[in-house]
């Protein structure tokens, strides 16, 4: 199944200083680069939100056990 043809208007000034930053020479490579990065940024989001999310439950369960009392220690 072909592709969709997709183009997208870019300034080139943006482009020449999106390529400066990161050390491309080809606006090809500068927006592969560019969207290698984002795509980068969102899995590092992705794994940092998992350890989150079990501290919060750590929290949520620490924080009822304070809140019982505890038979064992009287």
């Amino acid at each position: 199944k072909p592709e969709p043809n997709c183009s997208v208007d870019v300034d080139k000034v943006l482009l020449r200083r999106a390529a400066q930053l990161l050390g491309t020479c080809a606006p090809q490579e500068t927006v592969a680069t560019a969207l290698r990065d984002v795509v980068a940024v969102r899995q590092q989001a992705t794994e940092l939100a998992r350890p989150r999310e079990h501290l919060g439950r750590i929290s949520a369960i620490t924080g009822q056990a304070l809140q019982k009392p505890d038979s064992t220690l009287t």
